[in-house]
C-alpha cells in the first residue's frame, strides 16, 4: 500500500512539473509574438526601409544593437506603447513604422474612414440631384424639319 501512495505522489509531481512547463512555453510564446509584433513596427536605422526583425543585409550595424534595445525594454515596460515611444524619443518619430494611436497622430486612423462616409454621401446626394433634375426637364417636341430626313433614313435602311 506503501508503494501505491508513491506512485500517486509521483505522478502528481508529474502532471504538476509539466503543467508548470507547458506554462512557462505559453509564456515565453507570448514574449515571442509581442517581440515579433513589435519588430515589425519598428524600421531598422541602417537606411534600408525594412522593419527591424526583417532587417536582413549584410553588414548592418544597427539591427543587432536595436534588437537588443528592444528585448530589454520589452523587459523594462508592460505596455507596448510605452516601448514605441521609447523607440520614438532615441531615435525619432519617424523610426515607429505605424503611428500612433493617440494624439494629433490619431487622427490618421480615423481620418480616412470619415472622409469616406462624407464622400460617399456627397455622391448619393448628388445622384439623387441629377434624378430629380432628370425628372422635372420638360421633354422638348420633335423638329418638323427632321421628319424629311427621318423619312429617307427608312427608305435607305429598308431591306
Amino acid at each position: 500500500m506503501h508503494a501505491a501512495g508513491r506512485s500517486g505522489q509521483v505522478k502528481r509531481i508529474i502532471s504538476a512539473l509539466l503543467l508548470c512547463s507547458v506554462l512557462l512555453l505559453l509564456i515565453g510564446a507570448a514574449n515571442d509574438h509581442r517581440y515579433n509584433d513589435l519588430g515589425t513596427k519598428i524600421q531598422c536605422a541602417c537606411g534600408c526601409n525594412q522593419a527591424l526583425v526583417k532587417c536582413n543585409h549584410v553588414g548592418c550595424t544597427y539591427s543587432d544593437r536595436m534588437i537588443g534595445e528592444l528585448k530589454s525594454t520589452l523587459a523594462q515596460y508592460p505596455n507596448d506603447e510605452d516601448v514605441l515611444n521609447w523607440f520614438r524619443n532615441n531615435y525619432g518619430i519617424t523610426i515607429v513604422i505605424a503611428p500612433a494611436t493617440h494624439g494629433f497622430e490619431g487622427t490618421i486612423w480615423w481620418v480616412p474612414p470619415v472622409l469616406c462616409f462624407f464622400v460617399l454621401l456627397l455622391v448619393i446626394v448628388l445622384i439623387r440631384h441629377w434624378r430629380k433634375r432628370a425628372e422635372l426637364a420638360p421633354v422638348t417636341g420633335v423638329d418638323p424639319s427632321l421628319d424629311a430626313y427621318r423619312a429617307r433614313a427608312r427608305q435607305e435602311t429598308e431591306l
